[in-house]
């Protein structure tokens, strides 16, 4: 691409009057960067690696004396970084065919467990990943992404998926993280799935001809992913206590979870606490001093919540 385009296309500014007029490939990950390469950062240091590096310009949103940086290249000066990755994404996919979906975020989830490997599927959410990320894309690929702006803006011809009610019998609740059902002539016994999510589960099967839902990968769903402990807060193999810790760092989500679970899980007692201004300590204050069987944790995540436990663990076995 020639250097007067990338100025036209992302609205920036020539901030000198380099001897080269274009660039092979843009990068935003300094480990990347090579002989021809644009380079696009607000770090100064890593615009000086990308320069040893050998990149024939820079897109950056400070100014700064190129003299002493390097006059042979071209510098270009953005008021916004991600906007200016942003118009570049939007100019490059023009001209593809593509598929996109602005889906929630319990469908990306379900697409991103069942569907991760799938190489004509592009995961985005944010322009500096999504520019390494799209390189190499050719027509009748799909992107996916939660972030409605981002992907309209450089994808107009996106779609908003939309789940719509799903049709299935002899359902099954058998427990609040287990289901059974019949849909389309096909038994699923057992799903490692919330009554809750299973609407968003079939039409996620049928929209994108998944086949076979694979139990195991079921269980890397992030949402309502049980952390089930002892009588000492220890952390015991899924279904061997009646006693568990569910996290959720998205607010709508942890309102659908929860009304849910005192909805369907009426055979015990649950108690939901928000972690927003919480430390490690106080949190495992309360998953000691609480005897709900239910512990429901928001503004937070299960890693941080199993390293809390493991902490406190190691803490107490050293005091003996």
């Amino acid at each position: 691409m020639k250097i007067s385009s990338l100025v036209d296309i992302t609205g920036g500014k020539l901030l000198n009057n380099p001897a080269i007029s274009f660039i092979t490939q843009s990068h935003t990950n300094i480990k990347k960067v090579s002989d021809g390469d644009l380079f696009i950062s607000s770090d100064i240091d890593e615009i000086k690696e990308a320069i040893k590096r050998g990149a024939f310009a820079i897109i950056l949103d400070f100014d700064t004396d190129t003299k002493a940086l390097d006059q042979e290249i071209a510098f270009i000066l953005v008021d916004d970084i991600s906007r200016a990755i942003t118009k570049l994404l939007r100019f490059q996919l023009s001209n593809r065919i593509l598929t996109g979906y602005c889906v929630d975020l319990i469908a990306y989830e379900f697409l991103d467990v069942l569907l991760k490997n799938n190489k004509d599927i592009y995961f985005l959410d944010e322009p500096h990943l999504s520019l390494e990320a799209l390189h190499d894309i050719e027509d009748n690929q799909i992107l996916i992404s939660t972030n409605k702006q981002f992907i309209y803006d450089i994808y107009p011809r996106t779609t908003n998926l939309v789940i719509d009610h799903m049709n299935f019998e002899n359902l099954i609740i058998h427990s609040i993280f287990e289901t059974s059902f019949l849909h389309k002539g096909k038994y699923f016994y057992k799903l490692r799935i919330p009554y809750i999510y299973l609407n968003h589960l079939l039409y996620i099967k049928e929209t994108f001809n998944i086949e076979d839902i694979d139990n195991q990968k079921l269980k890397n769903i992030r949402f309502m992913q049980p952390i089930f402990l002892n009588k000492q807060n220890q952390i015991v193999e899924y279904g061997k206590s009646n006693r568990f810790i569910l996290t959720s760092d998205c607010e709508y989500i942890s309102e659908i979870e929860f009304k849910f679970i005192n909805a369907i899980f009426n055979y015990g007692k649950s108690s939901k606490f928000d972690c927003l201004n919480m430390d490690n300590d106080e949190i495992f204050q309360n998953i000691k001093s609480c005897k709900d069987n239910c512990l429901y944790f928001f503004n937070q995540n299960n890693e941080k919540i199993v390293e809390i436990l493991k902490l406190n663990e190691i803490k107490e076995q050293t005091l003996f």
